[in-house]
């Protein structure tokens, strides 16, 4: 997924030092207004804010738009400043400013301050972008896609519709999970037909998400009709037919994936990791969760052999045939509780560990990839004490005693330890 946000932070001192008072008459509230826009263009904004909120108070602002086009403007003023005291003066100056502008548009009924409110409603379009790409920044999802939608809806009112940032709305409500508002959002920019692939293979998702298999369907086949080579859609269809079970068509779709970019390790990988999660995945057949095991192993190993550093392709190969031999062991413990059959969870055990013994040179090799400050180093130890402790070990696990003490605590050591002697 990608925000697309070419910064627009020109001209906003330009504008908003067109914006005058010109009008405030004699009364108490004139004269606030007055000296607030004074010190303002002074740039004085402290000072201004006080002013601006005493005129607020008086009954007659409430009414007057040059009063809400003030407020705006200082309000505005304080969401520009670098300055951290003045930044400090107020929260969420851009909302307050944009709920102030929209109380003058209403209370302007005969158009005589049309000319400010325009140049402030500009500047406002391009404040209330940047505060949805510093929220979309710190995966603050709703207020992103809140700004980018005003901003979107303001560059609507000056006959410029901005469709990217109508996208970066409906991305950031998708990334949010708010799928109305996305395929809303995302509905109106394909009637736009809006040029960026991922817009179908995001409808598809939010469709797949929803339970619609065939609506997913639909827009997955509309995107690729328009991007036949875009490899995010190539992936969206393959990811359909695995989960409606059409195992075959999502191995030719995966195929032309490859086809297309037979060196690439990241294609390897990412077939590998939709068969991986088919592998895990119980509401397929056991013949089914074979078959995406073998698959996930063959494309994991091919994305290694392209590039043998390929830190998550080493672990998820790792995982995978650990994985594969807890599910080898849990059927088998179930069996033995049905038949009582030792002979045959010996033969069973047999097979178990030596698909956990499989996993054990990938994970150790993972383990030596990354430092120990990485944000993976603590999953892989887990990892492998894990397997050195139900493969018997001793050796390795006492070895690893204490690095894995740091990520278990002592009592879960200790459990681990006496489950192993078991």
């Amino acid at each position: 997924m990608k925000l697309i946000f070419p910064m627009r932070r020109t001209l906003f001192f330009v504008f908003l030092a067109l914006i005058v008072v010109a009008h405030a008459g004699c009364s108490a509230q004139g004269r606030e207004i007055r000296r607030a826009d004074s010190n303002l263009n002074r740039g004085n904004v402290q000072a201004a804010l006080e002013h601006i909120t005493e005129a607020m108070e008086m009954e007659e602002a409430q009414n007057d738009p040059e009063a809400w086009i003030v407020k705006s403007r200082v309000y505005m003023e304080i969401a520009l400043s670098e300055d951290p005291e003045i930044r400090a003066l107020a929260e969420n100056p851009v909302s307050v400013a944009d709920e102030a502008l929209k109380r003058a548009e209403e209370l302007d009924e005969e158009g005589v301050h049309v000319l400010d409110i325009q140049q402030a409603l500009l500047v406002m379009s391009e404040l209330t972008f940047n505060e949805g790409v510093e929220a979309y920044q710190a995966e603050d999802w709703g207020p992103a896609s809140d700004y980018f939608l005003r901003s979107y809806k303001l560059s609507e009112s000056f006959e410029s519709p901005d469709t990217t940032t109508l996208y970066n709305a409906a991305l950031s409500a998708e990334l949010g999970h708010d799928y109305d508002r996305a395929m809303d959002l995302y509905l109106q920019l394909r009637d736009m037909e809006y040029d960026e692939p991922f817009l179908y293979s995001s409808m598809s998702s939010i469709a797949m998400f929803q339970g619609d298999t065939l609506d997913a369907t639909k827009y997955v086949q509309e995107g690729r009709e328009l991007y036949p080579d875009d490899l995010d859609l190539i992936f969206a269809e393959a990811n359909i037919h695995i989960f409606t079970g059409d195992v075959e068509q999502a191995r030719d779709v995966l195929d032309l994936a490859i086809e297309k970019d037979p060196e690439n390790p990241n294609l390897y990988f990412a077939f590998g990791a939709n068969y991986d999660r088919m592998a895990q995945d119980t509401m397929y057949s056991r013949e089914e969760r074979d078959f995406a095991y073998e698959e996930a192993v063959q494309a994991y190993e091919k994305a290694i052999e392209l590039k043998p550093d390929y830190f998550d392709a080493i672990y998820n190969l790792g995982v995978l045939h650990f994985n594969r031999g807890i599910g080898i062991f849990e059927a088998a413990d179930e069996r033995l509780r049905e038949t009582h059959d030792f002979a045959q969870y010996e033969e069973d055990a047999e097979e178990f560990r030596e698909v956990w013994l499989e996993a054990q040179p990938y994970l150790e090799q993972a383990k030596e990839m990354i430092d120990e400050d990485d944000p993976s180093y603590e999953t892989v130890i887990i990892s492998l004490v894990e397997l050195y402790a139900r493969t018997e070990q001793t050796e390795k696990l006492q070895e690893m005693e204490e690095i894995y003490m740091r990520y278990f605590g002592e009592e879960e050591v200790e459990q681990i330890q006496e489950q192993q002697q078991q």
